[in-house]
């Protein structure tokens, strides 16, 4: 086994279990303490882990996060719901009828696209099956599903950025949900396929907004879309660190902070 893929079945039974024993890695992929050790250390180098002695653990954020990513869709959407409601309503008030839109999948897009059910005339591509179904709803809307395979957790298509489906794809605006946000950095996702899609997406359109409640910037995805400088606007709720809004003022982004209460906003761009 190559060691990129033994540090993925490490993050794997890290994510499943919260904890890991150098001893017990050792013996499951037949090697020596020393080379689990350094295993860890680089995966603790790259903010995936915390060091024990004689394991590693994820700390709570970290393994909340994992807990979130491995649970069904329909527990997904009751996580920080509140928070996914407002920073949909706010972008929905973004969308003007007869718009052509790009929407990805995911819990929060499900529900920004329920949010658009008193629009008129939209044109809306979209890769997540549960867009689609709530963009029904809207009997003027025109729905194209991007092809691929069946992602059944997050109710999505995955289709490979080099498939001739994007050559002609050129929406004004997208409207997108990814796993995490590191500021100074860029938007993240958990699956190299997954990201590299969103790159294409993103390529696509000539406007592109993020949707992302407060916790994705603490969430530990590994796999960068694209730079920070290629983001316009992010919308979010009121529970991101005073840290992270300066930065992302500082990244150019148009920053766009709701309270998850009252969907109320306020811009907050630099």
């Amino acid at each position: 086994m190559m060691k990129a893929e033994r540090l993925r079945e490490i993050l794997q039974i890290l994510n499943g279990d919260g904890a890991v024993s150098v001893s017990d890695m050792a013996r499951r992929f037949g090697l020596s303490t020393m080379t689990i050790r350094r295993d860890l250390i680089d995966l603790q180098q790259q903010g995936l882990l915390a060091r024990t002695h004689g394991g590693a653990v994820l700390d709570a954020a970290m393994h909340g996060y994992a807990r979130y990513e491995s649970g069904t869709f329909e527990e997904r959407l009751q996580v920080q719901a509140a928070q996914k409601r407002a920073i949909a309503e706010r972008a929905a008030q973004m969308v003007s009828d007869g718009d052509s839109l790009l929407i990805n999948a995911g819990s929060t897009m499900t529900i920004f696209a329920q949010a658009l059910k008193q629009h008129r005339n939209l044109h809306v591509v979209t890769n997540g099956l549960t867009v689609a179904q709530a963009l029904m709803a809207n009997q003027s809307a025109s729905i194209f599903v991007l092809p691929g395979m069946l992602d059944r957790k997050k109710m999505s298509t995955v289709l490979q950025p080099d498939s001739n489906t994007f050559t002609d794809l050129r929406p004004p605006s997208a409207f997108l949900g990814v796993v995490g946000v590191v500021p100074g950095i860029g938007p993240m996702m958990a699956d190299p396929v997954e990201a590299a899609m969103n790159r294409a997406l993103i390529d696509a359109a000539e406007e592109i907004t993020l949707l992302v409640d407060s916790s994705k910037f603490s969430a530990q995805a590994v796999h960068r879309i694209v730079a920070m400088n290629q983001i316009d606007r992010i919308i979010t709720d009121d529970g991101i660190s005073d840290q992270d809004r300066d930065m992302l003022i500082n990244d150019g982004v148009d920053l766009i902070v709701v309270a998850a209460q009252t969907g109320d906003a306020r811009g907050v761009a630099a």
